[in-house]
């Protein structure tokens, strides 16, 4: 054999080794993985929902199939931080807390492409309509109508995105009063 046969041959296993180790998944436990298939060589060609793999390893069509996403299938905690929302008379800082499972992951990461940014706008959203008739010190004073509010409005849409909407921490406070400068910052 050839020098340049046995490269060539070389390559070619090579090739395949990688091919097969990329083949192969492992689903971590309490995970599942969404897997897309490619659908066909015609001009609306692309990869769509193939199935949901559970816990452990799993083997792949090689170039046919591939992992769209792991999902964790425990609960999970979003935190947000303070964020300014207008009320009649002024801002109140409103950040929260929303604890939550995932039981469709096909829905998960279909529907939204990033359910944590999906379901800030969804609260920011909520909070600024309920707000923006109110004074900012019955906003204060009342937060069991705000916490009421978002919650009914989590728990009626993040189904639709294979979420289940568990626990929900809301603090509303006084915007933070702007820092003074110290007297380092005042001399340059």
């Amino acid at each position: 054999m050839s020098i340049t046969a046995a490269v060539v041959v070389a390559l070619l296993a090579l090739f395949v080794i990688i091919t097969v180790v990329k083949a192969i998944v492992s689903v971590p436990e309490g995970g599942a993985a969404v897997i897309e298939r490619l659908t066909g060589m015609h001009s609306r060609a692309g990869r769509r929902f193939h199935t949901v793999l559970g816990p452990g390893r799993h083997f792949l069509v090689p170039v046919r199939d591939r992992v769209r996403a792991i999902v964790d299938l425990g609960e999970q905690v979003l935190s947000f931080p303070p964020q300014l929302v207008p009320a009649t008379d002024g801002e109140v800082a409103v950040e929260f807390q929303f604890a939550f499972t995932v039981e469709d992951p096909r829905a998960y990461t279909e529907i939204t492409g990033h359910p944590a940014i999906a379901i800030e706008h969804l609260v920011f959203t909520a909070l600024r309509a309920e707000i923006a008739p109110m004074s900012a010190e019955r906003a204060i004073t009342t937060p069991e109508e705000l916490h009421r509010t978002v919650w009914t409005v989590l728990h009626d849409t993040t189904p639709k995105w294979g979420i289940k909407a568990g626990e929900l921490t809301l603090t509303v406070s006084p915007p933070a009063a702007p820092e003074t400068p110290s007297t380092a910052q005042e001399w340059y």
